[in-house]
């Protein structure tokens, strides 16, 4: 995802970023003597419409955290007309398997995919709000799936988000993913490019820079939905003009690390955690022993 901005926003644009947030750091401890078990890593990254296939998967190897997480989340995914997507290709490399759905017909850079190490029992399109933009409008949509992970289930929804909409709005256009997981149970994911960028725009056209504050917006929704995340606002995902557009958010999952990986060919970083998943009758033998005590 490129940000776009009229020649007359160029000067506010270089004021928000000289006045921008230090680098990115891992803001929770490492994983180094941690027990792994029931531990599953998790990657998301924009793809930036990369079509080689080469520089992907060198890129990848580069990131040990990213190629080696058991999860990958990918946004504006590639694909040739009649073939595979990059996703596709990544994942037989990998020997993972992948759920992958573009963004619509004769559309070929702008696919969501998951790539997993587990397999992977279902996987839908869901619609988000859409908004018209006046120009490069797009089909907005998320990909859910569901995972047989060694705890059980995981449910994943990867989305993408329009950049030039307010707070209220994107809030607005996750909702029918928001309102889907509230009614579900059990260890729940939403991540992807949620655009999260500190402008105010005008008439979906012209940006303003706010300063900050309108991620706290969304982290605020998905913790009234029981949602957290291991990152915090500051972080920097798209360094070329110091914003962080990238999410993990979990519910019923507890992070054990995290941190964002440089990633060349894309204009993000990819962002990384591992999240300790608790088994069912591990809580259930809890719950049990508890009651037993009274």
């Amino acid at each position: 995802m490129k940000l776009w901005f009229p020649a007359g926003s160029l000067t506010l644009l270089a004021v928000l970023v000289l006045t921008a947030t230090p680098p990115n750091l891992p803001n929770l401890p490492n994983l180094d003597g941690a027990s792994l078990a029931d531990t599953i890593s998790i990657a998301s990254l924009n793809l930036d419409h990369q079509a080689s296939f080469e520089k992907v998967v060198h890129d990848f190897e580069a990131a040990p955290r990213v190629s080696h997480a058991d999860i990958i989340l990918l946004q504006e995914v590639a694909h040739v007309e009649g073939g595979p997507s990059i996703a596709s290709r990544l994942a037989d490399r990998l020997g993972y398997q992948v759920a992958f759905s573009p963004e619509g017909p004769k559309v070929y850079d702008r696919g969501l995919a998951v790539v997993s190490k587990f397999p992977i029992e279902d996987s839908k399109v869901e619609w988000l709000t859409p908004y018209n933009l006046h120009f490069k409008t797009r089909h907005r949509f998320a990909l859910s799936v569901k995972l047989r992970v060694p705890s059980g289930e995981l449910r994943i929804w990867n989305a993408h988000l329009d950049t030039r909409i307010n707070p209220e709005q994107r809030l607005g256009q996750l909702q029918p993913v928001m309102d889907e997981a509230a009614k579900l149970t059990g260890p729940r994911l939403i991540g992807g490019d949620f655009n999260t960028n500190d402008f105010y725009w005008i008439d979906h056209v012209l940006p303003i820079p706010h300063g900050g504050g309108y991620r706290s917006t969304v982290r605020r929704a998905m913790a009234q939905l029981g949602f957290k995340t291991p990152f915090q606002d500051q972080l920097v995902t798209l360094p070329i003009a110091r914003q962080h557009l990238d999410w993990l958010f979990v519910n019923g999952m507890d992070a054990l690390s995290s941190s964002t990986e440089p990633i060349p060919f894309s204009d993000h970083q990819a962002i990384w955690a591992a999240f300790r998943v608790a088994r069912p009758e591990t809580a259930a033998g809890s719950r049990d022993t508890a009651a037993s005590r009274q």
